[in-house]
C-alpha cells in the first residue's frame, strides 16, 4: 500500500512540476517552495538574517521530501520532459516540448476504464515503443491490464477480450498507433494458459 502511495504521489508531484514550469521558468528554490506551498518572504527573510540567498532544509522541509523532490527532478530532465540551465542565483528549470505533450496528456488522462467483454479468439498485442516515450509504455500496460490481457513477454500481451473502439482512439491521440500492432489468432499454437 505504501509502495502505491507513493508512485500516486510522485505521479502527481510530476504533474504538479510540469504545470508550474508550463507557465514560465523557475529558480529551483522558487520550484521547491510552489510544490510544497511555501512563501517565498519566509525564505527572503531568512536568507536576510543569514546574509545567505540559502536557506536549513531540514528546518523547512522534511528532508527525505527535499531528496524526492531533486530525484524527480533529475528523473524527468533525463526523461526529456523538463531542462536545467544554470542562472545568477542557481538553476533555472524549463520545460520542454515532449514535457508540455506528457502535461496534455496528463491533464486529459482519466482512469483507464475500458468495458472487458469476452471473445473466444485470442488476441495478441504486440507494441515497440521507444525508451525515450516509456512512460506511453507505462500507460498501454496499465489499459492493458484494465483489458484483462496478460503479459507474455514485456512488448507481447494476449488475452481473450474485445478491444474497444476508446483504446484504439486513445493510441491514436497518443500516436502510438504505428508502434502497437494488435493480432487475431485464431490456433492458439503453444499459448496453453488462455485455452
Amino acid at each position: 500500500m505504501e509502495k502505491y502511495q507513493n508512485k500516486k504521489m510522485r505521479g502527481d508531484n510530476i504533474k504538479t512540476v510540469l504545470a508550474i514550469l508550463a507557465g514560465s521558468a523557475f529558480l529551483t528554490l522558487e520550484l521547491l517552495d510552489e510544490v510544497f506551498g511555501g512563501t517565498r518572504s519566509v525564505y527572503k527573510n531568512k536568507a536576510r538574517r543569514k546574509n545567505s540567498i540559502f536557506f536549513n532544509f531540514e528546518e523547512d522541509y522534511n528532508t527525505k521530501e527535499v531528496q524526492r523532490f531533486y530525484s524527480l527532478l533529475n528523473k524527468l530532465k533525463s526523461q526529456g520532459f523538463i531542462k536545467k540551465k544554470q542562472a545568477k542565483k542557481g538553476s533555472l528549470w524549463n520545460i520542454t516540448k515532449s514535457g508540455l505533450e506528457k502535461l496534455g496528456i496528463l491533464n486529459k488522462k482519466k482512469k483507464i476504464e475500458y468495458e472487458s467483454k469476452p471473445d473466444n479468439k485470442i488476441k495478441i498485442i504486440v507494441f515497440d515503443i521507444s525508451e525515450y516515450e516509456r512512460w506511453k509504455r507505462g500507460w498501454l500496460r496499465e489499459a492493458l491490464t484494465a483489458l484483462e490481457f496478460s503479459m507474455f513477454q514485456k512488448s507481447v500481451w494476449i488475452g481473450k477480450n474485445k478491444i474497444p473502439e476508446q483504446f484504439f482512439e486513445d493510441l491514436r491521440e497518443m500516436k502510438l498507433l504505428p508502434c502497437v500492432h494488435v493480432l487475431e489468432v485464431s490456433a492458439s499454437g503453444t499459448i496453453r494458459e488462455l485455452s
